[in-house]
């Protein structure tokens, strides 16, 4: 006769929330799809809202890329994820130790289930949601004495509602045929953001069947390493065309708060602290358990915490 298994749940202490705008240094290109060539329209458009027409940063494609950085960072092992009509290979943790040790699946999530309905029975919680970055009212511009200026879109002339139709040129070796093609893209100094751009969960200290599920001290080193997928961003490209000049981005205004789980209960009695706000992730980095880590990884039975 089989017996009911029960798991303990992780218990939510938390969020850190990182709030901040992301500046388009050189022109962005995040490309939609396509059913057909309009006469006249552009033949790589970007993704826009199809309520305001505005383009935006999908929470997906900021979220993929970082995770993409950190696989990189860490030198992680790729599976194959799909097989037609183009591979698709990401990273994923086969085994239960391999899971508790990475700084990828656990923070940016591992599906329950792989190829062949293999089934990750260690999988626990995403710690990290994205949210979708929408444009700013204004952009920056810097004029020809280097200062950075602020200005409205409608004081902007571009090709297109808040974009600009840049044309490439393919050109065959030998023959010197061209395949001239037009592309849509965000111009340099769009601003995109959000209150909440990145939340992360922060559980309490988990064990099962005498192990350790959630360990405090890794999931501090978690949070750390989104930080550093962010500044690896800022050195890297988002979007499509990277090696070509597009999609280097710059993190500003950045504000990281510490909502501990009774501020969702009351708010006023349980206020969001402020833990640290600048441009500059660098500082982020080097003073992480400083500004960051010992503020909100507390000892156990914290009240603030609780």
């Amino acid at each position: 006769m089989l017996q009911n298994q029960s798991k303990s749940s992780p218990k939510l202490l938390g969020k850190v929330v990182v709030a901040g705008t992301i500046k388009a240094v050189t022109g962005l290109r995040i490309g939609a799809a396509t059913s057909g060539l309009d006469i006249g329209g552009v033949d790589q458009p970007v993704l826009r809202d199809p309520v305001t027409d505005k383009p935006y940063i999908p929470g997906s494609s900021l979220k993929g890329k970082l995770r993409s950085l950190l696989t990189k960072a860490y030198g992680k092992p790729l599976q194959q994820l799909v097989r037609a009509p183009v591979e698709v290979w990401i990273h994923w943790c086969e085994d239960e130790q391999e899971y508790q040790q990475c700084a990828v699946c656990p923070t940016f999530g591992q599906f329950p289930s792989g190829p062949g309905q293999k089934r990750y029975d260690f999988v626990t919680p995403t710690r990290l949601i994205v949210r979708d970055a929408k444009l700013l009212d204004e952009l920056e511009v810097t004029d020809e004495d280097g200062n950075i200026r602020r200005l409205k879109w409608q004081d902007v002339e571009t090709d297109l509602p808040y974009t600009e139709v840049k044309m490439e040129v393919a050109l065959d070796i030998i023959t010197a045929a061209s395949n001239p093609r037009q592309m849509e893209r965000v111009p340099a100094g769009a601003l995109f953001g959000g209150d909440d751009l990145l939340l992360f969960s922060v559980f309490d200290r988990l064990e099962h069947d005498g192990k350790v599920v959630i360990d405090p001290n890794r999931e501090r080193e978690r949070l750390r390493a989104v930080f550093l997928a962010m500044r690896l961003l800022e050195d890297d490209y988002l979007g499509a065309s990277g090696t070509r000049g597009y999609g280097k981005v710059k993190f500003q205004n950045i504000t990281v708060k510490w909502r501990p789980i009774g501020f969702y209960r009351d708010p006023q009695k349980n206020p969001e602290k402020k833990l640290w706000s600048g441009d500059n992730l660098d500082e982020i980095l080097t003073q992480f358990d400083e500004i960051i880590g010992d503020k909100v990884w507390k000892s156990q039975g914290d009240e603030t915490l609780a």
